[in-house]
């Protein structure tokens, strides 16, 4: 190999490897994020299908209506 083909490799592999620690740190904080919210809600977790498959999520007791 040359310099002109390890350097291209090495950014490439750079790249990719930056690409896959910004899905995990994505992946990680939208989950701690969820425990967040839960722990400040005091556990009280609900979550609301609406009918065009719409996803609502909503923490404590006064939004969950028990």
């Amino acid at each position: 190999m040359t310099l002109t083909t390890i350097r291209p490799l090495r950014v490439v592999g750079a790249v990719a490897a930056g690409v896959v620690a910004l899905l995990l740190l994505t992946a990680a904080l939208h989950a701690g994020g969820h425990h967040y919210q839960l722990w400040l809600a005091g556990g009280v977790w609900c979550a609301t299908l609406a009918p065009d498959g719409t996803i609502t999520e909503s923490y404590g007791v006064e939004a969950c209506g028990q």
